[in-house]
């Protein structure tokens, strides 16, 4: 499949919170920009209810992290069942679910696309891993890993979500979370049970375990090389891997060795900025139609 590589046009004016991939978003300029700055850090984008899906969000207890944890779930309003409805994983950055651990146009997306008739209705479906999480066992937070592929499908088995084991048909991710879906696509594709697509957002990947080690993650090299994306890259199989990303991220190497190396990667779309909320919400309903059109090859 042909990659397309496309520069977008920020939408700063709806940036969203620093803390969705725990990197701040820098000052507006004293001269009057081109674009418009981007909101305060902790400001939302003027976004109405009906704008966006309905979100639940509830506590459950996780063995894996030994606590309980919030499991988010956000789907189009208006369905009349949600019985079986296909999930997307969405993994969260380094700094957690709180103000929304999904960019708020990814979510006005979800909503206005649905409504438009142009994507048939699916949720996603977050956990909250704690902070700075590379969803790897063995971290600060417990075994996130274990918690995603052994506890999370029996979640949403029992609100009637996912497929017939409680599966999410897809995974996305953003910054750290990014890290975090590469490594569950591969071991649901060693396990057997490939997703159906992968969505990157601006994923944080090191190429080297000096960049690493500051990230204060993982204890040594080997337990980094253990899980690290791009010492797995066989282990994706052939799953269709989409990459949005500021053109100035910290992260570039990283995602562009990702780029260059996995023989699928159909939707590839680098936009003006760096590692920051206006570039996070540029993306949602490019992002949002890629993990949509995986559906109908993933249903059986």
């Amino acid at each position: 499949m042909s990659r397309a590589r496309r520069f977008g046009s920020l939408l700063a004016a709806a940036a969203v919170a620093v803390s969705l991939a725990g990197c701040a978003t820098p000052p507006a300029p004293t001269a009057p920009p081109v674009l418009p700055p981007g909101p305060a850090v902790d400001a939302e984008p003027a976004l109405s209810e009906q704008d966006m899906p309905e979100i639940r969000t509830e506590q459950v207890h996780s063995a894996h992290r030994g606590t309980d944890t919030q499991l988010y779930l956000a789907y189009p309003t208006g369905l009349e069942s949600t019985e079986n409805l296909p999930v997307v994983l969405y993994l969260h950055g380094r700094d957690g679910v709180e103000p929304t651990p999904i960019p708020y146009d990814t979510l006005a997306s979800l909503e206005r696309l649905y409504h438009e008739g142009r994507i048939p209705p699916f949720a996603f479906a977050v956990v909250d891993g704690g902070y700075n999480p590379y969803w790897n066992d063995g971290s600060a937070n417990g075994d996130l890993a274990a918690m995603l592929n052994e506890e999370l499908p029996g979640w949403l088995a029992e609100r009637g979500l996912g497929d017939e084991e409680g599966l999410p048909f897809a995974v996305a991710g953003i910054s750290t979370g990014g890290f975090g879906a590469l490594t569950y696509a591969a071991d649901r594709n060693l396990a057997g049970k490939p997703v159906a697509a992968v969505a990157e957002v601006a994923p944080a990947l090191q190429v080297s375990w000096e960049g690493m080690r500051e990230k204060e993650a993982f204890a040594t090299e080997d337990e980094w090389l253990a899980v690290d994306p791009l010492h797995r890259l066989d282990d994706l199989g052939d799953v269709p891997v989409g990459v949005w990303t500021g053109d100035a991220d910290p992260f570039l190497d990283g995602i562009n060795e990702l780029i260059d190396r996995h023989h699928n990667t159909p939707v590839v779309t680098f936009l003006p900025g760096g590692h920051e909320g206006a570039v996070f919400e540029a993306v949602g309903t490019e992002f949002v139609e890629f993990l949509a059109d995986s559906l109908p090859r993933h249903q059986p």
